[in-house]
């Protein structure tokens, strides 16, 4: 083979290659230009909005009976996501559970958000929220409920097995909340459980750290409450007209 044809032959393949490799360029370089571009936050932005419940100090039947009432008349309103922000040192179970037995009961999912700390049953609560959030600062805590009884009679021991077993029901829902094994879950909060934001994430106490966050204003639905009159046991109806007859004198 000669050097002219074998130049011949490279001139060949480079004219054929060479239209081919510029539209496959030119086809990527338009898909490109087609696709979206990703805003900052798109995928990662919340979105609040104005169905807020607040728990901003101890957890007590007062406060809790309040967040209820408030939860339940936004779940009359629409089945909108509701949102708990939770700012709280923890408190009372038996109050704290009311909540979370009514969180269950209602059609709305409820979402929580930890602004700055949820501890104890601030933290209890938080487990039991459809979706979970914090801020990058919020920190957390879970521990051994305390309780105690005074003198040694058989009534008080009764009641300390009663609470034992009442709280490891309680500890196994929370460590299957968290896609833990209640064992683990035992040995973690032995000690008390501190976390910090990003160990919180790990851990699937949050499901993700807020870092862009957007409100949105939802319409209120107002619904005005029907009033019944009776009388003697019977609905009053309105009064019928009454014709009266003209004078004729």
């Amino acid at each position: 083979m000669t050097l002219l044809s074998t130049g011949l032959r490279l001139a060949a393949l480079i004219a054929v290659v060479t239209p081919l490799a510029l539209s496959s360029l030119a086809c990527a370089s338009a898909k490109a230009q087609a696709a979206p571009k990703a805003t900052k936050g798109q995928a990662d932005t919340v979105v609040l909005s104005n169905r807020i419940v607040d728990i901003n100090a101890g957890i007590n039947l007062a406060s809790m009976k309040k967040a209820q009432k408030k939860l339940l008349e936004y779940d009359a309103q629409s089945h909108d996501p509701v949102w708990i922000r939770i700012n709280s040192p923890g408190g009372s179970v038996d109050a704290g559970l009311i909540l979370i037995d009514t969180m269950k009961a209602v059609q709305s999912p409820v979402h929580c958000i930890v602004e700055s700390k949820a501890y104890s049953m601030g933290a209890i609560i938080l487990t039991f929220c459809d979706k979970r959030y914090g801020y990058p600062h919020s920190t957390y805590m879970l521990h051994e409920a305390s309780y105690g009884t005074m003198g040694d009679d058989p009534s008080n021991r009764s009641k300390i097995d009663f609470l034992t077993s009442y709280l490891d029901r309680l500890h196994v829902k929370i460590a299957d909340n968290l896609g833990m094994d209640v064992k683990k879950y035992r040995a973690r909060i032995r000690d008390a459980w501190w976390l910090l934001a990003d160990e919180a994430l790990a851990v699937g106490l949050i499901d993700r750290i807020i870092t862009d966050m957007r409100f949105e204003s939802l319409p209120v639905q107002k619904t005005e409450a029907k009033t019944t009159v009776t009388y003697d046991g019977r609905m009053a109806r309105p009064a019928e007209a009454v014709a009266i007859p003209k004078r004729t004198d």
